[in-house]
């Protein structure tokens, strides 16, 4: 983990926290480790937030108005 880490304090759902731990210790890391690489790892969900200024909630809605007409 890089050394200029900010700590963040969360709460999860016992279910999730307990395959989190589970999961820490299969990989032989910390749970911090793990969040950060599996955050990493996902790729930004709402790229066009702040983009679209007609209309203030609409950057924020894009992702649901597409997948809805998607599918």
């Amino acid at each position: 983990m890089d050394m200029s880490s900010v700590r963040k304090t969360i709460s999860l759902p016992p279910s999730v926290a307990a395959r989190l731990d589970r999961e820490a210790r299969r990989r032989r890391t910390s749970v911090s480790a793990l969040v950060a690489e599996l955050v990493q790892r996902e790729p930004e969900r709402l790229p066009y937030t702040a983009l679209i200024e007609d209309d203030e909630d609409l950057s924020e809605r894009v992702e649901a108005i597409l997948e809805r007409l998607s599918g």
